[in-house]
């Protein structure tokens, strides 16, 4: 009878162990911006004058990986897997980012500091967007949304015009 017992208490205690952590394959796959700061990409466009790839990232999630991508960088974490989503390691296996499941509404969910040091909140849903940047984005299309003060987001100003983010950021554009 002890042994019966025991091996249905040890059973119990895998079954247990088993739910405790998320089923990653509920989360794998391929995930994009919906909003951050409380707005959706399309109103940064709209309030910016910016192209959606100033405004958005891509992320992939796998079985031990989360990694964002945007048109300038891409980075890449090992993950932690816990009951309602995943830590983001360092190499020093530090958190760096803790991303919750929200599974009734299929929605990946984080918060970061930006560089103002305030906390936003970034909601990922299933899919990519397109990173792609427009090789020129002329004045007259963006002189009424003030493209030219966003530098800190891409734009900037030469005396020959706009140019690309990829190119300020490469010293291309000099």
């Amino acid at each position: 009878m002890k042994k019966i017992i025991a091996i249905v208490l040890m059973a119990a205690v895998m079954l247990c162990c088993t739910a405790c952590g998320l089923d990653m394959s509920k989360v794998k796959g391929d995930w994009t911006v919906e909003s951050y700061g409380g707005k959706t990409v399309e109103q940064y466009v709209e309030e910016t004058g910016l192209p959606a790839a100033y405004h958005t990232m891509n992320a992939t999630v796998t079985d031990d990986t989360f990694t964002t991508i945007n048109p300038n960088t891409s980075i890449s974490y090992k993950i932690r897997v816990k009951s309602n989503g995943f830590e983001c390691l360092d190499d020093s296996k530090n958190v760096v980012l803790a991303v919750e499941y929200v599974a009734d509404k299929d929605r990946l969910k984080f918060s970061t500091k930006d560089g103002a040091g305030n906390i936003v909140e970034y909601i990922l849903k299933r899919g990519t967007a397109d990173l792609t940047i427009p090789a020129e984005t002329g004045a007259a299309d963006n002189a009424d949304e003030g493209a030219a003060d966003n530098a800190g987001e891409g734009a900037a100003t030469a005396e020959a015009g706009y140019y690309t983010a990829e190119g300020y950021y490469t010293g291309e554009a000099e």
